[in-house]
């Protein structure tokens, strides 16, 4: 087959938002239709946008759509935003009820729903313990086992009660839940279904690596890289995804070294302490808020019982790198992996 030379045309405009445009176009192709990545900064990561079609206006305006979408969830969700439903229910730990949105309600049965399944392996009512090492990170040791222990009694999804009408309620004063672990996928999901009822069949919407693909590249699934936990910099593998969503959790984004050894967000809700079975998980699944939750759940489990929940649950497909640098990929994603040289 006679190769084809690709000439490369980018072109970066700037909008108001701060929303930065990008144009790939490949004029040798014969496909009508052109790239376009929108992106914007939201829930404290680069939030990306891309698009195939055949108007700049039309891909822009609905981009802009999707990321207002992604920022009415952050709204909603964030512990940090105080006419928010998570600042709120915070807030009245145990003091009283906290009439929320249907969809904080459904998350947060989500994440309970999941909570159970991983046996606490995922637990949205680690903030006490986020907030601790947020403190250590920025100091650069650890955590007293004092104040450790303090924000551990704090920990437990079982002490989130709901009620019928759309009330939560935290059983113990100063909990407090943080939906870092869900709500970004959750938020991949709703800006996916804007963009798709706005007619786009081919795109993808990617929040910090969650992301949630649909259609076709030009004919072909759309493909993934996956970082090397060890060397970030670098790619370790490429999955085609196709239709569906995937999210990576891995050591490797914030933590801080002390005495030679590596503390990071992950944290075992059971212990307190980060995760230490696992570089990294890679979760494929139909929506981004099961990939987002599971890919925590099963980094905090490690690879036997991670790969154990992945398989009872079903209808998805893991990567797992373990602490060795050993990979353990489900059946299903083999004919649609590949590894970099």
């Amino acid at each position: 087959m006679r190769s084809k030379k690709f000439n490369h045309r980018i072109e970066f405009r700037k909008y108001a938002g701060p929303l930065f445009f990008f144009l790939i176009t490949f004029p040798y192709l014969s496909y009508s239709h052109e790239l376009f990545k929108f992106r914007q900064i939201s829930m404290g990561t680069v939030v990306e946008i891309a698009l195939i079609g055949e108007n700049q206006e039309k891909a822009e305006k609905a981009a802009l759509k999707g990321f207002h979408e992604i920022r009415r969830i952050e709204q909603l969700m964030s512990p940090k935003i105080e006419s928010g439903d998570v600042f709120r229910i915070n807030q009245s730990a145990g003091n009283e009820w906290v009439e929320v949105s249907p969809e904080t309600l459904h998350v947060i049965k989500k994440s309970i729903d999941i909570s159970e399944r991983s046996e606490g392996g995922f637990d949205i009512t680690v903030g006490p313990l986020i907030e601790l090492w947020q403190r250590a990170r920025a100091k650069g040791y650890p955590p007293s086992e004092e104040d450790l222990k303090k924000s551990l009694d704090l920990v437990s999804f079982r002490n989130i009660l709901i009620h019928q009408g759309g009330k939560i309620f935290l059983k113990k004063g100063e909990m407090s839940i943080d939906l870092g672990g869900i709500a970004k996928g959750y938020a991949v999901d709703k800006a996916f279904e804007v963009l798709k009822n706005l007619g786009y069949k081919n795109l993808i919407v990617n929040i910090g690596g969650d992301l949630r693909a649909g259609g076709l590249k030009w004919g072909q699934p759309w493909t993934i890289g996956i970082q090397n936990p060890r060397i970030p910099e670098k790619i370790m593998a490429k999955i085609s995804i196709g239709e569906g969503a995937m999210a990576t959790s891995g050591d490797y984004e914030k933590y801080f070294i002390y005495e030679g050894k590596r503390y990071h967000h992950l944290l075992n809700p059971k212990n307190g302490l980060p995760a230490e079975a696992c570089q990294s998980v890679t979760i494929l699944s139909k929506e981004g808020m099961i990939s987002d939750a599971l890919s925590t759940a099963v980094f905090v489990l490690g690879p036997e019982k991670g790969y154990s929940l992945c398989q009872r649950i079903g209808g998805m497909e893991c990567l797992i790198v373990d602490q060795e640098g050993k990979i353990i990929l489900s059946p299903g994603l083999k004919d649609r992996f590949s590894f970099m040289p």
